[in-house]
């Protein structure tokens, strides 16, 4: 390319995409993600024995919602952190959504036990 373009358009060439170096804490990120999710369940846990009623029903669904909204914004995550190239956070999310999943696939069985 022309000196002058590259003037004209402030290209260097000497512009690299710098990626973070800063040391990945797994456990750390892990853990303010479970934290979340349990202090939401114990939240919930709580509200659902304190009332009777068609309102354990309601405070059910909205914990539903709560552990849909928090997997969802779990799986977003990940691709912030694939774009972001912190492929470690990355594979750390998508193994903790498959614990995440198999434990909802236990629960499921163990609640509503289908019998084929």
């Amino acid at each position: 390319m022309d000196n002058e373009l590259r003037e004209l358009f402030e290209i260097k060439e000497d512009d690299k995409i710098s990626v973070s170096e800063k040391k990945q804490n797994v456990l750390h990120h892990i853990l303010i993600r479970l934290a979340i999710f349990i202090a939401g369940t114990i939240g919930f846990t709580a509200v659902i024995l304190s009332v009777s009623g068609w309102d354990v029903l309601g405070y059910l669904i909205i914990m539903f919602a709560f552990h849909v909204v928090w997997f969802v914004c779990i799986l977003i995550e990940t691709f912030i952190l694939h774009i972001n190239k912190k492929y470690i956070l990355r594979n750390a999310n998508l193994i903790f959504s498959a614990v995440v999943l198999i434990l909802y696939g236990i629960a499921y069985i163990a609640i509503f036990n289908p019998q084929y």
